[in-house]
């Protein structure tokens, strides 16, 4: 066999392989996608075209800054909720917490207070690691919560309680999906269910 041959067999093979790769990696793709019928039945509904993020800077409960710089680089989930919710924030939670705990590559969740008069970092930290270690509870001044929760289209407030000086919070239930350029992807409505979160999640990878 001439060197010639040779190396036209070689080429032609590397061009196989390229082929092939080229082909699987999009078979893979299409098969992890969720198609938007899909995606809305498992209650996810994504923008077109991603919507920028409010400049905010608040604060985890850890004492570190969580702003949009934060967002970036990873998937997140963001929740707004507060820690005297009766209902509805600690089963949502339990639910991200189902969702996003055994996969191999987890989005950051954020629970957002929506009562930072109550809300403090040390107050966080007492309940939202309970849920899940790896989950961040945020919290800061109200108007950076209300900046943030408006350009995501997130409503609040508050509600006077059965006795007099005590009050709930009123808030939509909805999870916030930012994407790695930190940018609002879209969001899942609910109520919420942890095997089609997960499956969400699953498809952004």
């Amino acid at each position: 066999m001439t060197k010639g041959v040779w190396r036209t067999l070689i080429w032609i093979s590397g061009f196989i392989a390229l082929v092939t790769g080229l082909f699987l990696a999009n078979f893979l793709a299409s098969r992890s996608a969720l198609s938007t019928e899909e995606a809305r039945l498992l209650g996810f509904y994504s923008f077109d075209a991603p919507r920028e993020v409010a400049p905010f800077s608040l604060t985890d409960h850890e004492g570190k800054v969580a702003s949009n710089e934060s967002l970036r680089g990873h998937w997140s989930l963001l929740f707004f909720g507060f820690t005297h919710c009766p209902d509805i924030c600690p089963t949502t939670l339990s639910v991200l917490n189902e969702a996003v705990r055994k996969l191999e590559k987890p989005p950051q969740v954020w629970m957002v207070s929506v009562d930072p008069e109550r809300d403090t970092p040390s107050t966080l930290a007492t309940y939202v690691p309970g849920f899940n270690p790896g989950f961040r509870g945020i919290t800061g001044e109200f108007d950076q919560i209300v900046v943030l929760a408006k350009g995501l289209n997130i409503a609040f407030g508050k509600v006077p309680g059965p006795e007099p000086g005590t009050y709930q919070v009123d808030h939509s239930a909805s999870i916030v999906v930012v994407n790695p350029q930190g940018e609002y992807a879209g969001f899942i409505k609910a109520p919420h269910n942890a095997q089609n979160i997960r499956k969400i999640v699953s498809a952004f990878h």
